[in-house]
């Protein structure tokens, strides 16, 4: 007689570990997911050269801040140093400021492989790199002031004053009621140098002239008060 032949009874086994969902994307630093197609970018200003830096996705939420955040901070003392820096670094700080909006509302990342998510670290405003914000506005406060006491940007009715020699003057446009403000703009041909020209200007007593370039400036000037 043979012996039936009987299944064994099955084995219990461990649930997998949880993954994404068909072929979703996952982080590509800790290979987390869910994650996100995304590009950070940050600036470095060098008066005449500059460097543009850029960290391409996919992030989970946690790495993706992590980066963000670095990389923004790190633009924001780095990034104003140049004419043309002045103007690329306000587009970085948007375009990453758009992708941690996106990365803010992803849910918290599971864990895959190889690595864990990154920590994200402190916000951008509670980093010592936050004050580089005033660097723009003193750069430009910088700028106006030079063209503010700049004679070539002179009008008539403004004051300037005449320090140096006749062959190396040193003027610069003040308030009419400071003491220095030794002249009044009277007249400014802006086509020429030839001081005879202010003979057309009433009150003339002195010229100053400027050549930069093909610019020429002519300013007549008269007494102030």
């Amino acid at each position: 007689m043979t012996t039936p032949f009987t299944n064994p009874a099955p084995v219990a086994q461990a649930p997998a570990a949880p993954g994404p969902p068909g072929p979703a994307l996952t982080c590509r630093f800790c290979g987390s997911f869910p994650a996100i197609k995304a590009t950070l970018h940050g600036h470095q200003g060098f008066i005449v050269f500059m460097r543009l830096l850029t960290q391409h996705g996919p992030f989970c939420r946690s790495c993706g801040i992590a980066v963000c955040r670095d990389m923004t901070a790190n633009t924001l003392w780095q990034g104003w140093w140049g004419f043309l820096s002045m103007i690329i670094t306000p587009v970085v700080l948007l375009g990453n400021l758009i992708t941690r909006v996106r990365l803010g509302r992803l849910g918290e990342p599971v864990p895959g492989a190889p690595g864990t998510p990154a920590a994200p670290g402190r916000p951008v405003f509670k980093r010592a790199a936050a004050l580089g914000l005033v660097a723009p506005v003193v750069i430009a406060s910088v700028v106006a002031w030079g063209i503010s006491t700049d004679p070539s940007y002179a009008e008539v009715g403004e004051c300037v004053s005449a320090q140096g020699t006749g062959t190396d003057p040193d003027v610069s446009v003040v308030d009419c009621g400071d003491p220095a403000a030794d002249y009044i703009v009277v007249g400014k041909v802006e086509d020429g140098t030839d001081d005879a020209r202010c003979e057309q200007f009433p009150g003339t007593v002195a010229s100053y002239t400027e050549q930069r370039d093909s610019r020429q400036l002519l300013l007549c000037l008269g007494e102030n008060g």
